[in-house]
């Protein structure tokens, strides 16, 4: 069982390259938040319903969405809720992230490995953006600059050719059907493609037909198709350009 009480996963935390300051932020300790006498919710996840019990005050604190359900006068503040839509495990890593300030991920690896964890990442992020939780939004994208850049900042797509590391199209369309536009993690996919996808992947129509049902994916990557032939900077040099603003409350400047 995790700490929050729910399934646990069974790898280990995968240590960032990219530091959780990385958006210039530290997290500190907590000094006003205890669990002594802090109530427990139950929140039931996914079509089976699975129960995850966690802290009122530690959850609320970091979620406005849960704040507002658990601290209101709607039927949550009980002390249970039903996500009936939402994936549980992915879930569970939101709670991994809560207790931990970290969660289990898939390795960077072989394709299979990485495809796995795009779509770990991708599944986080969209409950982080739901849950209105910038910090968890910005451990992902650590994690996903950690899947394509190699400790001495090179680029792995560059490094070890025969891996793949990039995102494929049902990630890229799970991100559009599931945030808005100017989201961040829209902006690495669409940079990501435009900036190291080979030329000759845009001259095929296949990339054209994979996507035609995505056109706002389309529109952001001829937009940083534009930008790379102006020979402007790459934006995925820095993941400062991926993160999200943070309140002051609950960190400190480094």
């Amino acid at each position: 069982m995790s700490a929050a009480g729910s399934p646990s996963l069974k790898r280990k935390p995968e240590q960032s390259q990219s530091s959780n300051d990385a958006a210039g932020k530290k997290l500190k300790i907590e000094d006003n938040l205890s669990f002594c006498n802090d109530p427990i919710v139950t929140l039931k996840v996914g079509p089976d319903l699975l129960p995850f019990h966690v802290h009122q005050n530690l959850l609320c604190k970091h979620s406005p969405f849960f704040a507002a359900a658990f601290n209101g006068s709607f039927e949550e503040s009980a002390g249970s809720m039903e996500l009936r839509e939402d994936d549980a495990e992915a879930f569970d890593r939101f709670i991994q992230w809560l207790y931990r300030r970290d969660f289990a991920i898939s390795p960077i690896g072989d394709v299979q490995c990485t495809t796995n964890r795009y779509q770990e990442l991708v599944r986080v992020y969209i409950l982080a953006n739901k849950f209105d939780v910038p910090l968890l939004k910005n451990r992902v994208m650590a994690f996903l600059f950690d899947t394509i850049r190699l400790p001495d900042g090179s680029f792995r797509l560059t490094a070890t050719p025969d891996c793949q590391f990039r995102p494929r199209s049902r990630h890229i369309k799970l991100v559009y059907t599931n945030t808005v536009k100017g989201s961040k993690i829209r902006n690495f996919m669409a940079a990501y493609c435009a900036w190291f996808f080979p030329v000759a992947t845009f001259e095929k129509q296949v990339f054209w037909d994979r996507n035609s049902d995505n056109p706002e994916f389309l529109r952001d990557v001829m937009i940083n198709l534009a930008r790379r032939s102006n020979n402007r900077v790459g934006p995925l040099l820095d993941v400062n350009n991926f993160m999200e603003p943070v309140p002051d409350d609950g960190v400190t400047e480094d």
